[in-house]
């Protein structure tokens, strides 16, 4: 958006197009790429770390990577829109990183000061590590395989129950990170909007 905000501007105001027309176009042409890059990513990485062959599992696998990368695209935007490409360059990563702190990744949700949990409630990537989670080792998944005579992860829901995500529930992850990302594109919108009103 920074980058093309000149000739926005300028087309904008010629009344060429309407900004939802403009804003609409921008998310429909991006989707295909974030639909096509994530599957042959995820096609090589699914096979290389030897994960079960179910097609179950990498389609759910898949829906919450394509989830999370339309939420990313959503925050590149929102923050494209909001401020100038310098500001933009630091902001993005920035803000990204207490949602990567409280993705219960690094600190379990019961660890997490009762002040501060609200920021694991709207993080997406907290989704989107347990959705990736249950995919890959939920529904009953077989022991996994060892070599050694005793593995306390030999058995999918003892790593589950590790990062506190016995409890939890897929789609309610994927529902969540579809609601997010429809949050994050109508707020970028409305900034996007803004701009070009403070602009006139």
């Amino acid at each position: 958006v920074p980058l093309e905000r000149e000739v926005l501007v300028r087309e904008h105001l010629n009344h060429w197009y309407s900004l939802k027309a403009y804003y609409m176009a921008k998310t429909l042409a991006d989707v295909p790429f974030q639909f096509v890059y994530p599957a042959i990513y995820l096609a090589i990485v699914y096979l290389m770390t030897g994960q079960p062959l179910s097609i179950e599992r990498f389609a759910m696998l898949l829906s919450v990577t394509v989830a999370m990368t339309l939420i990313a695209q959503g925050i590149g935007l929102l923050t494209g829109a909001a401020f100038s490409i310098p500001v933009a360059v630091f902001a993005g990563p920035v803000l990204s990183i207490p949602f990567l702190l409280f993705s219960g990744f690094f600190v379990n949700l019961n660890a997490i000061p009762v002040y501060m949990r609200w920021i694991a409630y709207v993080s997406y990537m907290r989704y989107g590590f347990g959705g990736s989670m249950l995919a890959v080792y939920g529904f009953d998944r077989e022991p996994l395989h060892c070599p050694e005579a005793y593995c306390h992860f030999r058995y999918a829901d003892k790593l589950l129950k590790h990062f506190d995500l016995e409890g939890d529930e897929f789609y309610l992850s994927v529902v969540t990170m579809l609601v997010l990302f429809l949050v994050i594109r109508v707020a970028g919108y409305f900034v996007l909007r803004f701009r070009m009103r403070h602009i006139r």
